[in-house]
């Protein structure tokens, strides 16, 4: 099943980039996820990001601020309502930022085999985007829902698997979809596939290092964007449970 939704993303995503209009843009993106279990039930998620472009560095894209709480039905599953904050910047030049309010909900699925850890999860978001009127924010939003499937597989490098001081390999695979009255020419909003490494700093932080290639479809016909990312994040995960 698996293999045939991903032959299945391909064949979308070379066929939409057939005589397209296609822009690109080089990009780097700079992550702070903190998840907390305080029991066996509940637990907190803490998100901040920063994006930049041009160059990678040289002008700020987003910033972006994430709180919520997790549910824990058991082990493998986790629940969570969260709400994000996007603080972006419009082209240069543009003096003024735009907000978006995002609250979402999130199914998410832990499994494992000997070799790999996987991770899935379908998240669906309330997307209020505010608008700009003579280069100025309006105070006025626009609406619409957004769908995200996401799969990651971890493989571990080395004899000492997720322990302090070693290496995994990561890869993983995000398709967005957009739904709503205001959505005309983009349904398929993106995909992202990423390429990298985690290394674990300890058993609670792990640095992940590596590249994004983001393909995304504007709210107009033909036009698209191609991003190359370079992404780097801290993953903060403390279990406050008693042993």
């Amino acid at each position: 099943m698996r293999k045939h939704l991903q032959l299945l993303l391909l064949i979308i995503f070379f066929t939409i980039k057939v005589s397209a209009q296609t822009s690109h843009s080089q990009e780097s993106w700079w992550d702070y996820l903190n998840q907390n279990r305080y029991s066996d039930k509940w637990g907190s998620w803490i998100d901040v990001q920063s994006k930049r472009k041009d160059h990678f560095v040289n002008l700020i894209n987003a910033n972006e601020y994430t709180l919520g709480a997790s549910y824990y039905p058991n082990n493998h599953f986790k629940y969570t309502g969260s709400l994000t904050y996007v603080d972006q910047f419009p082209a240069a030049g543009k003096p003024y930022h735009l907000a978006e309010y995002r609250p979402w909900q999130q199914i998410q699925l832990n499994t494992s085999t000997k070799q790999s850890k996987w991770l899935q999860w379908v998240r669906l978001e309330e997307r209020f985007k505010e608008t700009a009127i003579n280069n100025k924010a309006s105070g006025q939003f626009d609406f619409n829902y957004r769908l995200r499937y996401y799969v990651l597989a971890q493989f571990p490098i080395g004899k000492h698997k997720y322990d302090k001081g070693s290496f995994s390999f990561v890869t993983s695979e995000e398709l967005y979809l957009n739904f709503g009255k205001n959505i005309v020419y983009n349904t398929f909003d993106q995909n992202r596939f990423f390429l990298g490494f985690y290394y674990y700093i300890n058993k609670d932080n792990i640095l992940q290092l590596g590249y994004t290639n983001m393909f995304q479809k504007y709210n107009t016909p033909d036009k698209y964007l191609n991003a190359d990312v370079l992404r780097i994040s801290v993953f903060n995960n403390i279990d406050f449970r008693k042993k």
